[in-house]
């Protein structure tokens, strides 16, 4: 069992106050006095009713690394009533409502960072997804120049590389795997879920030489590496959306391909990488679907091809760093 504490710390994510039993170190500390929006609880004892038969439930299947799905389960999702259960076999298991009261329980064989992984990865981006936000699967990142792009895709396409490289160019990492958006009149902005980033050993040695030894397990099951980092205290809490990158596969050329895509087929895109937790609400889903809808709609959305090349990186940037500024010039006449 993680060390856990009577008292709760409060943290902040996505913009809401979190008190946790549970440590959660990745997470910004909430210094002021606040009224907690969501609460953890570390419990003792599996917390998912047994022997209920649920209104719904779906399982979560782990993919090969062509994408293609495995007979693995990484998730099962169950709801009984206006209550969810997450079971994440060999790591622990969650119970809530959309109110985010959440009764959390660690499985001995799993390291504290794997249960803190599926707290902040997916139990919380999937209860926000659940009450009604747009909580997208994906990178956001600030050029030199103070744009902001948002950066999905599919798993190890490079998310996290590419938003490293806009940090190295002199721009910042605002979050690494989760975002929630909000529609604030006629501007699209992002909410950051927690600073700091997720990478593959290779990638922390090419991006961060320096740094390596500041990594910690991201989780037991895995050979990601957590890199903390700190924005800076000029960046907006919530920034405008400027653009949102679709990453695809290159063909192995040296080529730098950022093309426009239709509203239609970025919604698609959007709802691909959004996150969900009760795929039997077709309400909530209807609700998604407008969501990523009004968003394709306001926001430019590319699909991005580049190099798979660590070099390349840097022009990767310029390219679309310059293709922001000829869209903002654009806009501006």
């Amino acid at each position: 069992m993680p060390c856990v504490s009577t008292t709760p710390n409060i943290y902040w994510y996505t913009g809401l106050s979190v008190a946790s039993t549970l440590p959660l170190p990745e997470l910004p500390a909430f210094v002021a006095l606040a009224v907690a929006e969501l609460t953890i609880h570390a419990h003792l004892a599996p917390p998912i009713p047994t022997g209920v038969v649920p209104d719904w439930q779906h399982d979560w299947l782990e993919p090969h690394a062509d994408h293609t799905l495995s007979g693995t389960v990484s998730l099962s999702g169950l709801r009984i009533g206006d209550q969810y259960g997450l079971n994440f076999p060999g790591v622990g298991q969650a119970w809530f409502g959309t109110s985010g009261d959440i009764a959390l329980w660690h499985d001995p064989q799993a390291s504290a960072e794997s249960l803190r992984h599926v707290v902040l990865d997916q139990i919380l981006p999937r209860l926000l997804a659940q009450r009604g936000l747009l909580v997208l699967h994906g990178s956001l990142a600030a050029t030199p120049d103070g744009h902001h792009v948002v950066i999905i895709g599919n798993s190890g396409m490079g998310k996290s590389t590419l938003a490293s490289a806009f940090a190295l160019a002199g721009g910042a990492v605002l979050t690494d795997d989760c975002l929630a958006v909000d529609f604030d009149g006629d501007r699209v902005r992002a909410i950051p879920s927690y600073p700091g980033l997720r990478l593959w050993p290779d990638s922390l040695t090419a991006m961060f030489p320096s740094r390596e030894a500041e990594a910690t397990p991201m989780a037991h099951y895995s050979d990601k590496k957590r890199l903390p980092s700190t924005p800076s205290a000029t960046r907006p809490l919530a920034p405008p959306i400027d653009a949102i990158l679709v990453l695809q596969h290159a063909d192995g050329s040296d080529v730098i391909e950022l093309s426009p895509v239709s509203p239609q087929q970025a919604c698609m895109a959007l709802i691909t990488n959004s996150f969900q937790l009760d795929l039997g609400d077709l309400r909530h889903t209807h609700k998604l679907l407008g969501l990523a809808a009004d968003l394709a709609r306001q926001i430019p959305v590319f699909t991005l091809r580049h190099p798979r090349d660590y070099a390349a990186l840097p022009r990767v940037v310029e390219h679309i760093r310059a293709a922001l500024e000829q869209a903002t010039a654009q806009q501006a006449t």
